[in-house]
């Protein structure tokens, strides 16, 4: 599957709700309102995310962009989000299954620790519905769900 084939199964401005998970607190869910928009951008060759959402009163924003080849399921991109990155960009490296679902994992460093994992998973969008789910990874492969994103196209 090409990235370039399913574009236009993403492109559009989303709607829905961002759940941020701090499973170490007592009350680890934190949920917002959420705007995604996406678009094809460098002649159509990457799609680009950008989002917003809320934690605790205060706007956070982020953007996603990803390409491939288009000769191969190999996905690359580069995130960034307000919240829990000090300047710095996650280059991330994965796959598209013959589904068109992604999935991307980059990593983070951790003081006077090893680097922990990060994992984004974008299946498909269907019926216009799309979900986002970004997992952390401890140093010894144990992953937590730490932000769960559910939007509806909205035009």
């Amino acid at each position: 599957m090409k990235l370039i084939d399913i574009h236009n199964k993403y492109i559009g401005l989303w709607k829905g709700n961002h759940r941020l998970i701090l499973s170490w607190l007592p009350d680890p869910n934190f949920d917002s309102i959420s705007n995604l928009a996406i678009k094809a951008v460098a002649n159509n060759k990457f799609l680009m995310f950008t989002y917003d959402w809320y934690h605790e009163g205060v706007a956070q924003e982020g953007m996603l962009l990803m390409g491939n080849n288009n000769k191969q399921s190999e996905v690359t991109a580069s995130w960034v989000d307000s919240w829990g990155m000090d300047g710095r960009i996650m280059n991330c490296y994965g796959t598209m299954n013959e589904a068109g679902d992604i999935s991307l994992r980059g990593s983070y460093e951790v003081p006077d620790n090893p680097d922990w994992g990060w994992r984004i998973d974008i299946p498909l969008p269907t019926d216009h519905n799309l979900r986002i789910k970004m997992y952390n990874v401890s140093p010894n492969g144990e992953e937590t769900l730490a932000i769960d994103a559910n939007y509806r196209l909205v035009e």
